[in-house]
């Protein structure tokens, strides 16, 4: 994918997320029944990151453990919601760019990373590759990094991934072939397309590997989901 169409991408995935930010935070108001255990990488008096942490749904998961939170998102409307509703002294959240890949901590500060249904939203691989790598750096040695990306390989998202096929094969797409488009409603009720990335497990299992993380598991769960977890 050319960087042009990847920016361009990016930033229509932080307005995308601007724009239903209510409505996506209405739906998304307790974590998915099936993932509760990945709470278990993470223990009092730990730093954590939550790499895209919409509206902070995931401090309900940690919530009987004392730890210090950062939560970055692209959309400020999420954060801003991510704030009315969780505060306290060990809790941050923060805007950050859609192109932003450097994030501002110290090296090896977090012990462990949660990116939760985030990766998919990334145009091209060396995206993908750049910002794994930068939370790998972030990374504490001995800690632990949690990805969740949509399984698109079923049914109801086939069609769309078949669809940016057919279009390239046409030469009307700048997409990647495992790529596609999704819509959703936004706050107002129109109609919002957003980029969607098709991982497979071994995709998602060699992506973390490269840049350095062993891994620990790489499955689908509950036909929904593909679950990463690597320790540095």
């Amino acid at each position: 994918m050319k960087i042009e169409t990847a920016n361009k991408i990016l930033q229509e995935t932080e307005l995308g997320y601007d724009l239903i930010s209510k409505k996506f935070s209405e739906t998304r108001k307790h974590f998915w029944r099936g993932l509760e255990f990945i709470k278990d990488y993470t223990h009092s008096g730990d730093n954590v990151l939550d790499y895209g942490c919409g509206n902070g749904r995931l401090l309900e998961l940690l919530a009987d453990k004392n730890i210090n939170y950062q939560g970055v998102d692209v959309s400020q409307k999420l954060v801003d919601l991510a704030k009315s509703k969780y505060t306290g002294e060990n809790i941050e959240f923060s805007k950050i760019s859609s192109s932003q890949i450097s994030l501002a901590f110290e090296t090896g500060f977090f012990n462990t990373v949660y990116s939760i249904a985030v990766f998919h939203h990334f145009p091209s691989k060396k995206y993908r590759e750049d910002v794994a790598r930068e939370l790998y750096e972030k990374t504490k040695d001995g800690g632990y990094i949690v990805v969740t990306v949509w399984f698109l390989w079923q049914k109801k998202y086939l069609k769309n991934i078949l669809q940016n096929w057919i279009n390239k094969i046409k030469g009307n797409s700048a997409l990647d072939w495992n790529d596609c488009s999704i819509s959703f409603t936004d706050n107002s009720g129109a109609r919002v397309e957003r980029f969607h990335h098709a991982f497979t497990k071994r995709e998602l299992k060699k992506l973390f590997e490269l840049v350095g993380f062993k891994t620990e598991k790489c499955e689908v769960v509950d036909g929904r989901n593909i679950l990463y977890i690597g320790k540095k």
